[in-house]
């Protein structure tokens, strides 16, 4: 059965409706899990903090006013929870501030190739290394702006939207972040040769 936003009873799922929140959580678990492994960098607190992601959709129900779309303010409070998370983690660490390496390939096949050999399976790890540790480097905006658009794939307006700024703000937030992902790289890749 493929559901969709239009088979939601918006009306429903906004007055608590048991059923409505139940189609709701399984349309959009999937999503709302890729967006909190794209900030968390490990499935399981992805998972985690997915659930409290739909915790707070069921306590803030009252909230949504129709201003956005029900995906939107779906994966603004995400967005929320899975930066308040990383905060939390970066606290727990005390200035660490660097955030796991990629654990499950399925959600970054963007960067691995269809190599078989170990040797390129070696040299796919290195890549995602290197580029996990650069993004981590970014100022936080900068980062979610960048995983948003060219990780998630969400258009500009979207991310506006979720990132509560302008569409010009955020073109800007990704191309100050292309810019310096590939200085950090650039100067990375020079120590290596």
């Amino acid at each position: 059965m493929i559901q969709t936003v239009e088979k939601i009873d918006i009306e429903s799922f906004l007055q608590g409706d048991y059923k409505s929140f139940e189609i709701v959580v399984n349309l959009f678990k999937d999503r709302v899990v890729n967006i909190c492994y794209s900030y968390t960098n490990n499935y399981h607190d992805a998972e985690d903090v997915a659930q409290e992601v739909f915790v707070e959709l069921y306590r803030s129900l009252h909230k949504f006013k129709n201003q956005s779309t029900l995906s939107t303010w779906i994966y603004r409070i995400a967005s929320n929870k899975a930066i308040d998370f990383i905060r939390s983690k970066k606290r727990q660490k005390r200035g660490s501030g660097q955030i796991g390496y990629l654990e499950d390939q399925k959600y970054y096949d963007w960067i691995v190739g269809d190599n078989k050999s170990a040797d390129d399976e070696l040299i796919q790890q290195q890549r995602k290394s290197l580029l996990y540790d650069a993004l981590n480097k970014l100022p936080s905006r900068q980062k979610e702006a960048y995983v948003l658009t060219q990780i998630e794939g969400f258009d500009q307006s979207t991310v506006a939207e979720i990132m509560e700024t302008s569409v010009k703000s955020v073109e800007s937030l990704v191309v100050r972040s292309k810019k310096k992902l590939k200085q950090i790289l650039e100067k990375r890749i020079k120590e290596y040769l």
